[in-house]
C-alpha cells in the first residue's frame, strides 16, 4: 500500500476514529472529573499554591461566587501601584519587575544597573540560530520560529540540564535577553522582502531594544518605548493556574530543562485559546468598524453587539471578544493600566475617534451580553481589549502580538520555575479513569 492510498483510508474512517476517542458526557458527572481543572462554580480546582502572584475576581460567600473588581499582585504588591510607579519619563521598568518577580523583592539601583547591563551584555543570539532557525524555517509563524528557537539554544549552553536554582536564575536572564532579536528577527525574516537585521544597543532598555531591532534602525520615540515598558510589565505574570504556566510547572516537574520547559510553555500560549486574544478583538473591531457606518450612534452600536452575541455578525462565535476573563469579574487591572497609555497614544496619533468607540463597546457590550445570553454572569473589558489597538497605534504588526506576550511571560515563567524546583520535589501526575 502506498502513502497516498494509507492516507486515504485512514481519511475515510474518521466516523470510527470519533466514536472511539469520544468521551460520553455523562461520565465526567458520574466520576465527578473536574474538565479543565475547574470546579462546577467555574472557579479553578486548588493544584498548588505560590509565593509569585495572586489573582483575584470573586469572593466566595453563602450565595456562592460574588464579582468582585479584580486584584492582581506581584509578590504581594499591588499591580496598580506597580503600573503606577513606571514613570513615563524613566526607563527599565521591566528589568525592574523581571528581579521583583524572580527574586522575591524589588532591587536597590546598584543591582538595578547591574541586572540591565548583564540583561543587555546577552541580547544577542547565536548566528547559527539566527541562521538555521530564524531566517532557515519556512513557517511565517513567529510562535514556531519562538519555540524552536528556545529549544535549540539548549545546545549552546555548556551546562543546560543542571537543576541549581542560582544558575537557572541566571540563564533565566539571559533567556529572557533574547527574547526580543528572537522574535523581531523572526518577523522580519518572514514578513519582509529585504530585511535589516540591526544589532541590539547596549545602552537601551529591553523594550527600546526590542523596537530599534524591528523597526530596522529607525529611531525609537521615547514615549513609544515607554508603552512597550508597561506591557511588558503588565505581561510579565499572572499567577500560576493559567494554561502556559501551569505546563511550566507540569514540565519542570519531571526534572526537564530550562529551554524545553520554556519551549513548552511557548506551545501553550501558542494555542488561541490561550494567548491570540488581543488578535481576535482587532479581526472584531475591523469587523465593527466596517459594518457600523456612525461609530458615535450608541443605537447603532448596540444594535450590532446584539448581532454578534447572537452569532448572526462577526465571526459567528457569539463573543464579544476583549470583554470577560476566567476569572475577573467587574475589572481587570491591567485593562485598566493600558487603557491610560490607550487614550494618550489615540490621541497622539489622532485615531481619538476609534478610541471612543472602544469605550463605547467597552461600556455597553457587558449589558448587552447578560440582556441577549439571558445570563447574569459579571463581564468587563480585559487587558487584550486594548492592548491590540495600542499596539497598532505603534505600528506592530499582529503576528507578533502574541509572541510580545511570551517576551513578558517568560520571566513569569521561570519564576515559576524556580518555585517548583525549590518546593515542588513531586512530579504532577493526575488521575485518568478508563472508561472504554
Amino acid at each position: 500500500m502506498n502513502s497516498i492510498h494509507f492516507e486515504e483510508v485512514l481519511r475515510n474512517i474518521h466516523i470510527e476514529l470519533g466514536a472511539n476517542n469520544t468521551i460520553d458526557a455523562q461520565f465526567y458527572e458520574q466520576f465527578d472529573v473536574k474538565r479543565g481543572l475547574r470546579n462546577s462554580d467555574g472557579s479553578g480546582v486548588l493544584a498548588g499554591l505560590t509565593k509569585i502572584s495572586s489573582v483575584v475576581g470573586t469572593k466566595k460567600s453563602a450565595y456562592g461566587l460574588e464579582p468582585i473588581e479584580g486584584v492582581l499582585k506581584y509578590r504581594g504588591i499591588s499591580f496598580a501601584d506597580i503600573a503606577a510607579s513606571c514613570k513615563v519619563n524613566e526607563r527599565c521598568h521591566f528589568e525592574r519587575v523581571c528581579f521583583l518577580l524572580l527574586v522575591g523583592r524589588y532591587p536597590q539601583a546598584d543591582e538595578l544597573q547591574s541586572f540591565t547591563e548583564y540583561m543587555a551584555a546577552h541580547r544577542a543570539v547565536p548566528q547559527s540560530i539566527i541562521d538555521g532557525v530564524i531566517k532557515g524555517l519556512p513557517s511565517k509563524n513567529i510562535m514556531n520560529k519562538l519555540q524552536t528557537s528556545m529549544a535549540a539554544l539548549y545546545g549552546f549552553d555548556s551546562d543546560p540540564d543542571v537543576l541549581d536554582p542560582v544558575e537557572n536564575l541566571l540563564k533565566t536572564i539571559r533567556l529572557v535577553a533574547k527574547l526580543p532579536m528572537i522574535v523581531a528577527y523572526s518577523y522580519l525574516a518572514a514578513y519582509e522582502d529585504k530585511p535589516k537585521y540591526v544589532k541590539p544597543v547596549s545602552t537601551m532598555s529591553h523594550a527600546e531594544s526590542f523596537l530599534h531591532m524591528l523597526y530596522q534602525g529607525q529611531n525609537v520615540d521615547p514615549f513609544h518605548a515607554y508603552i512597550i515598558d508597561l506591557s511588558l510589565v503588565i505581561h510579565a505574570e499572572h499567577g500560576g493556574g493559567n494554561n502556559s504556566t501551569f505546563t511550566t510547572y507540569v514540565v519542570t516537574s519531571s526534572g526537564s530543562d530550562i529551554y524545553s520547559t520554556l519551549a513548552a510553555a511557548v506551545a501553550s500560549l501558542k494555542g488561541p485559546l490561550h494567548g491570540a486574544a488581543n488578535k481576535k478583538v482587532m479581526e472584531m473591531m475591523a469587523d465593527i468598524k466596517a459594518k457600523v457606518s456612525d461609530w458615535s450612534n450608541k443605537q447603532e452600536v448596540t444594535n450590532y453587539l446584539a448581532k454578534l452575541v447572537n452569532k448572526t455578525a462577526g465571526d459567528l462565535s457569539g463573543k464579544l471578544y476583549g470583554l470577560g476573563h476566567a476569572v475577573y469579574t467587574k475589572s481587570d487591572p491591567r485593562a485598566l493600566a493600558i487603557q491610560g497609555v490607550a487614550q494618550q497614544i489615540a490621541k497622539q496619533q489622532q485615531r481619538e475617534d476609534e478610541y471612543a468607540l472602544y469605550n463605547l463597546i467597552a461600556t455597553l457590550g457587558p449589558t448587552i451580553f447578560q440582556t441577549e445570553k439571558q445570563s447574569s454572569k459579571v463581564i468587563s473589558p480585559n487587558v487584550d481589549f486594548f492592548s491590540g489597538f495600542v499596539y497598532d497605534c505603534l505600528a506592530i504588526p499582529q503576528a507578533i502580538y502574541t509572541p510580545m506576550f511570551a517576551m513578558a511571560r517568560a520571566v513569569g515563567w521561570s519564576a515559576h520555575r524556580l518555585e517548583e524546583l525549590l518546593s515542588g520535589k513531586r512530579i504532577i501526575r493526575p488521575g485518568y479513569k478508563y472508561v472504554g
